[in-house]
């Protein structure tokens, strides 16, 4: 029998309630994966796991699993190959047993929210059989433990980035190879804007260095320092300033100095003053603090708050992890993101969600609570598709300022106190 999300018989049927013992191979677990199932069965019951550590799993999960329930949860770590399965078998009362064998992960996406495909088993004799599968990779595999735990902390940030990128990546090039952006189809005469400018930042000029696309960069950079020139006054009634550094007020031209070396966007950003930087930040450098950004991607002009970038941003983000244990910060947060408008999401750890999902501050504040300065950037923003009315030439300014306005409450509620 098939079955598109295993959610549906886990939930409905009420399968996990009757569970005297499990036995789950999968290549990921997720926080929210683990709680799902682990939840819905009977605390009495035995749970055996096997997973690899090819598709990145967070390090927290397998802590929790290790500290809180090593009693009744045994999972062990398939090291000696590239580990994709996905099994899960459940013995039931009355000496019954039905198995799942498909594609979904123990994740959320992978048990109800994307696209899996699992084949339901209850055959007693093809279920022995997976069992004896199961056993013969579990028994190969590492205990969980805490030394695997600690050496994996240090190699987990490196693949996550990598998977966040390849994500962003993938949804540009099935946005432009799909049909669902089409370049001849957007009007450009009123743009900000041209073409030209979004394709010299597409993955097929990133690492090009020649005079012509050098030039073309030129062009967008001269463009978003005209922009700056537009809304300067405004944005110093906001206390928010340009980097103090001219020649740093736009970023680098040169795709050396950018991820992997791929320059697939320009920016401008805007932070505290000099005086203030200096004053209330020490030694900390214009880029290592909160600010907020005007970039130009492959495909979107964008309005940033950025409390902080991979391995900048402590002080911001370690006073605002701190204050949100106050009930009326957290509060304060989840008025003044909302306000923001549905346009918006916030992103921490690569998990991008439109700030309308969070129904209240507490489950705002749990999704906070996974941010990592050292390992992973801080974002909340708002994108404009390229030919939307609002970037174009002559509103593109007032535009700005109103969100930027919007954006600067957020951004005095959430930099650090001495700020």
């Amino acid at each position: 029998m098939l079955i598109k999300k295993l959610a549906v018989p886990f939930i409905n049927d009420k399968l996990l309630q009757q569970v005297e013992h499990c036995y789950i191979a999968t290549a990921a677990i997720s926080h929210s994966g683990f709680e799902f199932l682990r939840s819905r069965i009977p605390f009495k019951s035995k749970i055996e796991m096997v997973t690899g550590l090819d598709v990145p799993t967070s390090p927290e999960v397998l802590r929790r699993i290790w500290r809180n329930y090593h009693e009744r949860i045994s999972l062990h770590i398939y090291t000696r190959n590239v580990f994709h399965a996905n099994v899960y078998i459940f013995d039931l009362p009355f000496r019954k047993a039905v198995a799942f064998v498909g594609s979904g992960h123990l994740t959320l996406e992978g048990l109800k929210d994307g696209e899996e495909l699992f084949y339901k088993i209850t055959d007693a004799k093809e279920i022995e059989n997976l069992k004896s599968w199961f056993t013969g990779y579990y028994e190969f595999a590492e205990p969980l433990s805490e030394v695997l735990i600690e050496e994996y902390d240090f190699v987990y940030p490196a693949l996550k980035q990598r998977e966040i990128v390849s994500r962003q990546e993938k949804r540009d090039f099935i946005a432009l190879t799909t049909g669902a952006f089409r370049w001849d189809q957007i009007k450009f005469k009123l743009q900000y804007f041209k073409e030209e400018d979004y394709q010299v930042l597409s993955n097929r000029q990133a690492r090009d260095n020649s005079a012509d696309i050098q030039a073309a960069r030129q062009v967008v950079y001269d463009k978003l320092l005209q922009l700056h020139a537009s809304i300067e006054i405004a944005l110093h009634r906001m206390h928010l300033y340009e980097h103090p550094d001219p020649s740093k007020r736009v970023s680098s031209l040169q795709p050396a100095d950018h991820f992997e070396g791929k320059l697939r966007s320009i920016c401008l950003s805007y932070g505290p003053s000099q005086a203030s930087l200096k004053k209330d930040y020490g030694n900390a450098s214009f880029e290592e603090v909160m600010h907020l950004q005007l970039a130009l991607h492959p495909q979107a002009f964008s309005i940033y708050l950025v409390p902080g970038k991979i391995k900048q941003g402590q002080a911001d983000r370690e006073y605002f992890k701190k204050q949100m244990h106050d009930e009326a910060y957290r509060k304060q947060f989840f008025t003044l993101l909302k306000s923001l408008g549905p346009a918006y999401w916030i992103e921490i750890v690569g998990d991008r969600r439109n700030v309308d999902t969070f129904q209240n501050e507490e489950v705002l504040w749990e999704y906070t609570q996974a941010d990592a300065w050292m390992h992973y950037a801080f974002v909340i923003g708002r994108s404009y598709a390229p030919g939307d009315p609002a970037i174009n030439s002559e509103v593109l300014p007032d535009n700005l300022v109103k969100e930027l306005e919007k954006l600067a409450l957020l951004y005095q509620h959430m930099k650090s106190k001495g700020a």
